[in-house]
This record gives structure tokens, sequence and C-alpha cells, in this order.
């Protein structure tokens, strides 16, 4: 009878090792979807029932923002995050605030201009929601995932298109899985970046500037070495052919929102990548 009890132990231990084996395949799955929005971008992340939106698109994207999340069944955004103030990020912001529940909102530590700026921070005072304007980086747990944003060294105008030097950078580490999300970093925010963070490898990369070319891109890409990529771009303004060529060398399976909304899913082991033509 002790022969069968120990017998019987080491089973029950077996199966519960085997069962820690799979237990990153076994993770509450990580969601992220690209809306189609034209060239702007518009980013829901859903993991354990939490939603991080990142960027909402143009004024009349807020809208398509909020039916999209109200189709899923959710009401409140718990973490709202505007990688910079470009219109196309930025615009529809305020009716994401105003249709919504939005917890902690997380912004670049500069002063934006234009209406569509102006008509965020309205929604966000009458509300009554305290922006976080990062200088330094940001550290949290979205769900399953591990969420940080980088936001650039300095604030201090330079070469290139000063807001899209201003993004915010936002990496999510789900299990074995990691993606990375620029904004629309140009060559130097992108270079200052790599070389002051040291960023590992990632999975998925959402290019950054709806894949208007530069020679940051490549270090940006040879650094990462992503299997698979996002454009969020439209029929009007595609990606340049020399970003589409400079992912095709590297191997990296890319897909643009000009086609239709792309989901990208992560079981914590294994990602991938879909598209709804439309």
């Amino acid at each position: 009878m002790r022969r069968i009890g120990i017998c019987a132990a080491l089973a029950v231990l077996l199966a519960a090792l085997l069962a820690g084996c799979g237990g990153k395949g076994a993770m509450e799955p990580l969601t992220v979807t690209l809306l189609k929005v034209g060239r702007a971008d518009a980013i829901v992340v859903r993991t354990d029932d939490r939603i991080m939106v990142i960027d909402a698109g143009e004024e009349e994207d807020g809208a398509e923002v909020v039916e999209f999340l109200r189709k899923n069944g959710v009401g409140r955004v718990d973490v709202l995050l505007i990688t910079h103030f470009d219109k196309d990020h930025v615009g529809g912001a305020d009716t994401v605030v105003e249709e919504l529940s939005v917890g902690r909102v997380l912004l670049p530590d500069y002063e934006g201009e234009g209406t569509d700026y102006a008509d965020f921070l309205d929604a966000l005072a009458a509300k009554g929601i305290s922006p976080e304007r990062l200088a330094e980086p940001v550290r949290f747990s979205l769900g399953a995932a591990e969420v940080t944003v980088e936001p650039p060294a300095s604030y201090e105008a330079g070469s290139g298109e000063v807001d899209n030097n201003f993004s915010l950078i936002t990496t999510l580490v789900h299990g074995e899985n990691r993606l990375v999300f620029v904004g629309d970093a140009e060559k130097r925010r992108i270079r200052q970046w790599l070389t002051d963070s040291r960023p590992e490898g990632c999975d998925f990369l959402k290019i950054p500037h709806h894949g208007v070319y530069n020679r940051g891109l490549e270090e940006l890409i040879e650094t990462l070495s992503p299997a698979y990529a996002a454009i969020c771009d439209s029929e009007k303004n595609p990606a340049d052919d020399a970003t589409l060529e400079l992912l095709a060398g590297h191997s990296v399976s890319a897909l643009e929102t000009k086609d239709g909304r792309i989901t990208v899913v992560s079981d914590g082991a294994r990602l991938e990548i879909h598209q709804k033509r439309q």
C-alpha cells in the first residue's frame, strides 16, 4: 500500500510539472487591434479585461474607437496613452474621454498646438481627469502584460518633425512575447531610444510614422529583428516602397491598415497576426 501511495504522489507531481510547463501557453491572451482609420493611429490593447488605447486617430476617428469598444462589451478604458499631439494621434481622444469611462491618461510632457489638442484637454478637465505628463519612464501591469512607456530624453526641439520626435515609446511584454509601439518616431528619436534604452529584440513592431522611410528605421529593424510588423497607412498615403523593401529584406511579415483592420494575438508563448480585409 505504501508503494501505491508513493506512485500516486509521483503521478500528481508529474501532472503538476507538466501543467506548469504549459503555463505560458495558458495565459489570458493579449489582443492588439490596429483600426483602419486612414493614415492615423488608433490602437486598442486588451488583456484580462483590461483595456489600453494607444492614440485615437483624427477627430472623426474617435467615434470608431468608441464603437469598436462598445461592440466588444467595453465601456471603460483603463489607460489612454497619446504618443504625441499631431492631429492623427490626438484628434479622436476627446471623443473617447467624453463617451467612455477613462482611468489613467499618459501624455508626453510638452504643449501641443491646434484645436484637436485643446479639445482633448477640455474633455479631460470636464471629466476631472488629471493626465500624467511623462518626463521619466513609467512601468505598470495591464492584466497579464507588463508595460513600459518611455519619453524622449529631452523635449527640446531638434531636427525633423518636432512632435514626432517627442513620441512616447511603449513596450508590452506578455509571457515570452514582446511588442513595441514607437508612435511616429523619426531618425533622431529612434537613435536616442536605441542608444539610451538598449532594447531587446521584439516579436512585433508598430512601424513609426505610417511607413515613411528614414535611415533610423533601418537601425530600428536591425536591432529589434521583429517577426511581425504593422503599418498604419491608407490607400491615399501608403507606406514608402523603401520601407516595405526594408521589411521584406529582413524577412519581417508586415501588414498595412490600408488593407483592413489588423489583429495581433499573444497567448504568452506564440504570436499570431491576422487581418480583416476591407
